[in-house]
């Protein structure tokens, strides 16, 4: 899943718990630490519980929604699906349970035929039942090319998908839908695959997987008022101001073994300096004690203040993110690979990591699976000082011919991130690029570089593994059979045919042990390709108001889980 950049395949249904005790180690898509600290846990219901944000959710739409904060704010509290990351901390919140069915999925066919079954008793927010067909037509929606931004788990793994186009053209197949989603009864769903895929059921935990009434579906204002399905349902959303949920009551909770439901309201503020919440959750006021961070870390600048301090520091929610902030390389523009090898011997990943707050702010890195990952592996494909080595890479540039290149920095427009660019363009200068940035709103950044046709040559974003598997980190940011011209989540635009047959390889292999090397070494071929440029493995430091209870760093949304969150 997509980072918001403010200051986020198993053989077996027991080989998936042994690979998520195993991959965690303390953390898992979203990692955690051994520093994750936890708030008050009085459980007590009631009250408001207020969200001090920067800016506005780029899509609460479930098909659209892939940026970390908004998968906790919408999975958490808006809407359900078969089966959800337990609500606990460390690294039992990486195992899955049960959501809306009755169980973690019935494998047959090697792997590649999956059964679910919906519980009794799930309603929407009108009192209507959820049903296999909303189950099938939500996923169906993803398809089309006017729900973008979203995963792409359900076009690279159903059977017989290539052709389809979504419901709203061609009558939907004629009625038929996507053939390869069927009911045996409205509460019995099956999907068929194209390929053994042993993990589906990690899969199912996205949105892009959740029911969606067709009755309902307002194509891309749906964005505005997802039907809830959840604990929550929204009573007013002003874009880019205030967005309110207020309890749906026809949630039961006897059906829901993860979300608490403690506030009876929830409201979230958009457009928030990150300095200007820092300090109002620093100073405490009445009027915030109550309040939490979600899409904004604790600036650098503030760091040092909150963790020094015993006050302060017992409402820190702190630990490894399970992301890994990095920079795409744009390979379809930057064709030349000792150009793109002397951008990544250039790099400056020490100022990059002073400008977020040091030490604190992560762990340097040289891959794109994190160590908290069993695919993880360990390699260096151009050693360097963690300053970079810029005499090289001139040299490399001087070799291609190339020197005075000209490279542009897309990066959201955040004050953090301005000064993470600014130290880029020192470095690649020193190097020989001729080097501009391209600041974007945080709103629509990745909508935004996510057509193919107008991303630069560079882009500053993130990625947190979708489960806690190298296969949802190498086939959604690498797989060149996954471009498309818009909602494209391969911001390097690498297509590779090695790689492409390296993935095709990987998500067949059922052996745990086997396929988790396959990952490790795919890595290591898109850092040889110069892809991209790793950063650091990130760490997430939050701070809350000192009336909120049950907060933990949640070990894959790597914040604050919102299903736990009271006031007292």
């Amino acid at each position: 899943m997509r980072l918001r950049q403010h200051a986020v395949r198993l053989g077996s249904l027991g080989a998936v718990f042994a690979l998520a005790a195993t991959a965690c180690g303390g953390g898992s898509g979203g990692g955690t630490s051994s520093s994750t600290q936890t708030t008050s846990s009085s459980g007590k219901k009631g009250g408001t519980l207020n969200v001090l944000l920067i800016a506005d959710f780029e899509h609460l739409d479930p098909q659209r929604n892939y940026v970390g904060s908004a998968l906790n704010f919408g999975t958490r509290l808006l809407y359900r699906t078969l089966t959800a990351y337990q609500s606990k901390p460390g690294a039992a919140g990486s195992q899955i349970v049960p959501d809306l069915a009755t169980d973690l999925g019935r494998p047959s066919n090697g792997g590649k035929t999956w059964e679910f079954t919906l519980k009794d008793g799930v309603k929407y927010e009108d009192g209507t039942p959820i049903t296999c067909t909303d189950l099938k037509y939500g996923v169906e929606r993803s398809f089309s090319s006017q729900i973008t931004d979203g995963p792409q788990y359900a076009q690279a793994y159903l059977a017989n998908s290539a052709s389809y186009k979504g419901p709203y053209v061609g009558g939907n197949n004629g009625g038929k839908g996507l053939s390869s989603i069927t009911c045996k009864d409205q509460k019995t769903i099956v999907y068929q695959l194209g390929q053994p895929v042993g993990d589906f059921n990690y899969t199912v935990t996205l949105p892009q997987f959740s029911p969606v009434p067709q009755a309902k579906d307002t194509n891309v204002k749906y964005d505005n008022r997802p039907f809830s399905s959840g604990p929550y349902k929204i009573e007013s959303y002003t874009r880019q101001k205030q967005i309110t949920l207020v309890r749906n009551t026809q949630w039961d909770p006897k059906t829901d073994p993860i979300r608490k439901a403690l506030p009876d309201k929830v409201v979230g503020v958009f457009g928030l300096d990150p300095s200007v919440i820092d300090q109002r959750l620093m100073a405490d006021a009445p009027s915030d004690q109550t309040a939490v961070m979600l899409d904004s870390n604790i600036q650098a600048e503030n760091i040092s203040t909150v963790t020094t301090d015993p006050t302060m520091k017992k409402r820190l929610i702190a630990g490894l993110s399970g992301f890994t902030r990095y920079l795409a390389i744009n390979t379809a523009k930057v064709k030349d690979l000792k150009v793109r090898q002397a951008i990544e011997y250039a790099i400056d990943k020490e100022s990059y990591r002073g400008t977020r707050g040091g030490k604190d702010a992560g762990d340097f890195a040289n891959s794109m699976i994190t160590p908290l990952l069993t695919s993880y592996k360990k390699f260096d494909v151009y050693p360097a000082p963690a300053t970079g080595d810029q005499a090289k890479a001139k040299a490399l540039l001087t070799a291609a011919g190339a020197l005075g290149t000209k490279l542009t920095i897309d990066i959201a427009n955040t004050p953090t991130n301005a000064k993470s660019a600014a130290a880029f363009k020192e470095a690649l200068g020193k190097a020989g690029f001729n080097v501009t940035i391209n600041p974007i709103n945080t709103d629509v950044f990745y909508t935004t570089i996510g057509k193919r046709a107008t991303e630069n040559e560079l882009a500053l974003v993130g990625w947190g593994p979708d489960w806690t598997n190298g296969s949802s980190v190498i086939p959604p940011l690498f797989d060149g059979r996954l471009l498309v011209p818009e909602g494209n989540n391969n911001y390097a635009q690498l297509n590779d045919p090695a790689i492409n047959a390296g993935i095709a390889t990987a998500n067949q292999e059922t052996d745990l042990t086997k396929q988790a090397t396959l990952w490790g070494d795919l890595d290591q071929k898109v850092l040889e390709d110069a892809a991209v440029v790793p950063l650091i493995y990130d760490r997430n430091n939050q701070l809350q108001g000192s009336k909120v209870t049950g907060g933990f760093l949640h070990s894959f949304f790597g914040q604050a889980d919102f299903a736990t969150l009271g006031v007292s």
